[in-house]
């Protein structure tokens, strides 16, 4: 054996040694990671996973009553494409989302903007358009319809003011999608507007400084600095309230109750889901109807992240 081949093993050695001990911290932390993970995992699991997979089980099914059934096949999902009830439901949350989900970004970002200047009172101002974020959804259909009330509801005591027709706001067919859009918009800006302030304050000054020795305007700042580093959370702003118009339910319910007369102009798919679920007692049809809204929310969320892949990548 040569002097060389025995001064090489101590090198070779010292490396291996380091990267077994590198290998255990690894595995230390991955263990402990789980651990951390592990109750919410659980949680996932028994409130989530479980439920939906029985779900997709009992949709096949004709469920009913006291979770008995009997027959599996196809007849919810084929009975479904032919019940014009359920297509008006699709119809009418597709509606709310194409009315609902611009005006509440569009809006959340021009509030955001407004509270991102240095005024005076800002606190106060964050605070009071922040409530409807912590208001409950029954106090709020509550207020509205109150609002709205034909009769004695202060927006046709304004319309009154005006010498101007009173508007059946929670009656009239052609209006109450408008009324409903309304309360959906009003209870879900806070929230987005908190998000996209969040965003606005995470840019830094220092490119606005630079920006106002170039002699830039503030709308071209805007466009040309704000609105392009604003666009990820402006995408996950929008994704948001797309997802949550589309499952929109309890601000519908509260404000028309079940019983209503312009169903057929308000009935949303979560909405129609809680009709078949809880009043007419037909658990495997509703069971089909909450899957389509998994699907439909997934489906149209996918194309919304594949159309913001598309634009990144033009920007870049």
């Amino acid at each position: 054996m040569s002097y060389s081949d025995e001064t090489s093993r101590p090198l070779l050695s010292a490396p291996q040694t380091k990267k077994n001990a590198l290998s255990r911290r690894e595995k230390e932390e991955r263990f402990w990671g789980w651990v951390m993970i592990l109750p919410l995992i659980a949680g996932l699991t028994v409130f989530y996973f479980i439920p939906f997979i029985q779900n997709v089980f009992y949709s096949f099914t004709d469920l009913g009553e006291f979770q008995i059934w009997n027959t599996i096949s196809f007849d919810n999902y084929i009975n479904l494409w032919s019940d014009a009830e359920f297509l008006s439901a699709v119809g009418n949350t597709l509606i709310y989302v194409a009315i609902c989900v611009p005006l509440i970004t569009f809006l959340s970002l021009l509030l955001a903007i407004g509270l991102n200047q240095a005024i005076r009172g800002q606190w106060l101002f964050r605070t009071l358009l922040f409530l409807p974020a912590v208001t409950m959804p029954a106090a709020i259909a509550m207020v509205w319809q109150w609002l709205m009330n034909r009769n004695f509801g202060l927006l046709n005591q304004l319309l009154g003011f005006f010498h101007l027709p009173a508007v059946g706001w929670l009656s009239d067919p052609d209006v109450v999608r408008l009324s409903a859009s309304v309360v959906i918009i009003w209870s879900a800006i806070a929230l987005k507007m908190i998000i996209l302030l969040a965003g606005l304050q995470g840019i830094p000054k220092q490119i606005y400084e630079a920006a106002s020795l170039d002699g830039i305007g503030k709308l071209r700042c805007f466009w040309s600095i704000t609105l392009p580093l604003m666009i990820p959370t402006l995408f996950f702003v929008l994704v948001i309230a797309f997802i949550e118009t589309l499952q929109i339910f309890d601000v519908v319910y509260l404000l028309f109750g079940s019983s209503s007369m312009v169903d057929d102009q308000t009935m949303t798919i979560a909405y129609l889901f809680y009709k078949y679920a809880f009043i007419y007692q037909e658990k495997g049809y509703a069971s089909a109807i909450a899957v389509v809204i998994f699907l439909l929310t997934m489906a149209l969320t996918l194309l919304q992240i594949w159309v913001g892949k598309r634009l990144k990548a033009r920007q870049g």
